[in-house]
């Protein structure tokens, strides 16, 4: 934290009830498995735990506590809220608010990681930067974003993830982001939101909640941009980023060399300079041009931007290669999948020499178009000419039903992690590239695991 807080303070801002008194902290804590003694605990509740359930092993080993229910019998000081999800995000807030520098809010269907940590890499060259860890991008994760500013820190970069309505909403409230990039929308957690429209309504929350003065970086390509401009609040301006020359930010040149990564000019209010990217996939060039864009509003010179690009090497679990089996290519793009993801996998594996093996797990909370999706993806990979593909999981057999329509294909979709494995393995060569992809709940990290023998 930048400075300390105490309890007296949120109970005055916010409400509660204290117990035992006021004391000051300057860290957050929320797992009894690592306690510490010169922190706050917050007792969260989830799906599946219930911090309350073990606030007797806390007592005496933090400086106080935040919960729904006293501790019986402790001379702890406590802070007693209705919501210890809702307290966790004020917490956060007022960190927020003892934050000077500029801060920005990313979000999207897709590729908000890879744009968070372009966003790092440029700032990174002369900044000190606080920028979201690995996916902790939700109600708990974004206040632990903020708990970790630094008096050295200059840029905060937020990273902000939804799986339904208002919850981008939400964590603007807490983050109050001034500089906001849709990056996309896909059919991604449909489930949660009811249809694409919802989750562009959602995701759009992260303009709709900007101040007067903050700037929205618009991915103009996207289908929704229109609609976000409708949106917009009065006072804010918008940054329009795409590939046509119209827009402010727009990326000319394009090519992509024989491993699959893209170089092009970054073209900056007619103002050009080359980027080569070290990330695979032609995709990279919207991923880019969105954080060049949120760059630009902050204050970055082009030439500054272009070099940051340059320079960010892969982001684990997203198309980064490793030799596998048999000295065959292994593409891992476990770390997460929805169709827009998987569209633009395939598209990179399409474009590679030699054998081309797509291993695709589940993709989850699709709602009723899951099966649809899936025999897409399937198509989508038989039109592209994949010369192979293994499928895991129920939803996935679609795809493997929809790429063996009408061709000499034996349908390869399996129940079970060890037995595609096994027969995958005999496929294996050094002219072979297989690349790998899933949702998380799929668990296609142990799939690369197993093809590399862990050599990742």
């Amino acid at each position: 934290m930048i400075g300390a807080l105490s309890l007296e303070q949120l109970q005055q801002r916010f409400g509660g009830e204290l117990v035992n008194g006021s004391v000051q902290f300057a860290a957050v804590c929320t797992d009894t498995r690592n306690l510490d003694a010169d922190a706050l605990f917050v007792a969260l509740r989830g799906e599946s735990f219930d911090a309350h359930d073990f606030l007797s092993e806390v007592d005496g080993k933090v400086l106080g506590v935040v919960s729904e229910k006293p501790i019986a019998g402790s001379s702890l000081p406590q802070w007693l809220v209705a919501d210890t999800t809702v307290a966790l995000g004020q917490i956060g807030r007022l960190c927020r608010e003892q934050f000077s520098g500029p801060v920005i809010g990313i979000t999207g269907s897709c590729g908000k990681t890879t744009v968070k940590e372009m966003l790092a890499a440029i700032f990174g060259q002369r900044h000190s930067v606080c920028v979201t860890r690995g996916n902790l991008n939700n109600q708990f994760g974004v206040p632990m974003t903020l708990f970790s500013l630094a008096p050295e820190h200059q840029v905060l970069i937020v990273e902000m993830g939804a799986s339904g309505p208002n919850e981008i909403g939400y964590l603007c409230g807490i983050a109050n982001p001034e500089i906001t990039a849709v990056n996309n929308v896909m059919p991604a957690h449909v489930e949660g939101f009811g249809s694409v429209d919802g989750i562009a309504t959602a995701k759009g929350q992260i303009y709709t909640s900007l101040q007067p003065g903050g700037v929205a970086v618009i991915n103009a390509d996207d289908n929704y941009a229109d609609y976000w401009r409708g949106e917009m609040p009065e006072g804010v301006r918008t940054l329009e980023v795409g590939l046509g020359h119209q827009w402010a930010v727009h990326a000319d040149n394009i090519a992509v060399d024989n491993s699959g990564c893209a170089s092009f000019d970054l073209v900056i209010e007619g103002v050009a300079h080359p980027v080569r990217l070290k990330l695979l996939g032609e995709h990279n060039v919207h991923n880019a041009l969105v954080a060049a864009g949120c760059a630009y509003a902050a204050g970055i010179p082009v030439a500054e931007i272009a070099t940051g690009l340059s320079q960010l090497q892969g982001v684990g679990g997203r198309l980064q290669v490793n030799i596998g089996l048999s000295g065959a290519a292994v593409i891992d793009d476990s770390y997460n999948a929805n169709p827009g993801s998987v569209s633009a996998a395939i598209e990179l594996l399409a474009q590679r020499g030699g054998k081309k093996i797509l291993v695709l797990g589940d993709m989850a909370e699709l709602g009723p178009e899951a099966d649809r999706a899936h025999r897409d993806m399937g198509q989508l990979a038989r039109e592209r000419g994949i010369d192979q593909l293994f499928t895991l999981g129920p939803l996935s057999a679609a795809a493997s039903i929809a790429f063996a329509a009408g061709r000499q294909h034996v349908q390869k979709n399996f129940s079970d992690r060890d037995a595609l494995v096994k027969a995958l393995a005999p496929e294996l060569d050094e002219t072979t590239t297989v690349l790998v992809k899933g949702s998380r709940s799929a668990r296609m990290e142990l799939v690369v695991q197993a093809l590399t023998n862990g050599n990742q």
